[in-house]
């Protein structure tokens, strides 16, 4: 099994005929992601692979893109202290709270958790509204987390 990760916060511009369909329909509905560096940087990612089956995630003008020989999902979120209850509460269902609440690092068990349903919606391709409804705890799922340089990263497949 091997897992590629590809890492960018390249700030060149890009030029509309050099996007695909899908981001061209994007722009066109959205005329300043051409200006907003997380969709700058993940292109040039995108641009930089030919593999079908990958994932991006950005944050701060900073991508990582996982590339897999089978469907792949990736997460990243800045790793810093927040209003964690309000989230909890919203996104996170039963088991999850409790887990969350009997935890002894709430911040690391707020983003695994956090980062995998986030990471299984883009996997399932559902929508936020269903966060609260995919299990960090589905075993039919795999995860990987990562904590590096500020973010942490989920892959799941």
């Amino acid at each position: 099994m091997k897992i590629n990760l590809y890492f960018s916060n390249k700030k060149n511009k890009i030029s509309f005929r050099n996007l695909d369909r899908k981001d061209k329909r994007r722009v066109k509905n959205s005329p300043n992601l051409l200006n907003n560096l997380n969709f700058i940087s993940s292109r040039w990612l995108k641009f930089s692979r030919k593999k079908r089956k990958f994932c991006i995630s950005h944050k701060n003008g900073f991508s990582v893109l996982a590339t897999f020989d089978k469907k792949i999902a990736i997460d990243m979120e800045i790793y810093e202290k927040r209003d964690f209850i309000k989230v909890v509460d919203f996104c996170f269902n039963k088991n999850e709270k409790k887990y969350f609440y009997n935890s002894s690092n709430q911040k690391l068990t707020f983003y695994k958790i956090f980062t995998t349903k986030e990471a299984i919606i883009k996997l399932k391709n559902l929508g936020f509204e269903n966060l609260k409804d995919v299990n960090y705890f589905d075993r039919n799922i795999t995860k990987f987390h990562i904590l590096l340089n500020g973010f942490f990263i989920t892959i799941v497949f």
